[in-house]
């Protein structure tokens, strides 16, 4: 895997408080699939924005 810069601009924002998400390492990413078959994805900045998502 490569390592590559994500712009601001073009960079996911937090689930939970919409920070711009570009090189974060505690970056998280949960990928669902409805039931359309298409995959979603959320993006957490962190374990407690995660955490609070799920509560």
């Amino acid at each position: 895997m490569s390592e590559s810069t994500i712009s601001e601009e073009n960079a996911p924002e937090c689930s939970v408080c919409g920070n711009r998400i570009t090189q974060l390492p505690t970056h998280r990413v949960i990928a669902t699939t409805g039931d359309d078959g298409k995959v979603s994805y959320k993006h957490f900045c962190s374990a407690s924005c995660e955490s609070s998502y799920h509560t």
